[in-house]
């Protein structure tokens, strides 16, 4: 009996450390994706000669873009986080069955260099902000179009 419930725990830890790591790599992903998306679209809203129509479209669409994908990052992101503890749990509860917390939050990058600083600056936030400035321009284009072709 303990040896099926050590296997069921063994299956469930497999499963999540699989589907932690599928959540993590979608999430990284999705920016990506965005900003091919948005490049398109703010070439149709910036170019010389575009029609109010176009921009208004095209600038609607790229604050769409920007939009779903700050939430459906920081939806993977709360996937990613909430298995992250739950792995790091179990992997701490069973450390004299052999398991070592690979889980667990890396510590932060020592020094006080610029580098240093750099480096401890969450990836995370940092694309975050970055969408949410694709998000900002558009709002822009679609605000104030006298900017764009005086």
């Amino acid at each position: 009996m303990a040896d099926d419930k050590q296997s069921v725990e063994a299956l469930q830890y497999q499963v999540i450390a699989s589907r932690r790591q599928g959540t993590d790599s979608m999430m990284w992903q999705v920016p990506v994706l965005s900003l091919t998306a948005q490049a398109f679209l703010f070439t149709i809203a910036l170019a010389p000669g575009a029609s109010r129509a176009a921009q208004i479209v095209a600038a609607g669409l790229a604050l769409v873009a920007s939009v779903t994908s700050i939430q459906l990052m920081a939806k993977h992101r709360f996937h990613e986080l909430a298995d992250s503890k739950w792995l790091e749990v179990f992997e701490l509860t069973r450390k004299a069955q052999g398991f070592v917390p690979i889980h667990a939050r890396p510590p932060r990058p020592e020094g006080s260099g610029l580098w240093s600083r750099f480096v401890r600056l969450s990836s995370y936030r940092v694309w975050l902000f970055g969408l949410v400035i694709f998000a900002l321009a558009a709002c822009l284009i679609l605000a104030c179009p006298g900017w764009i072709d005086p």
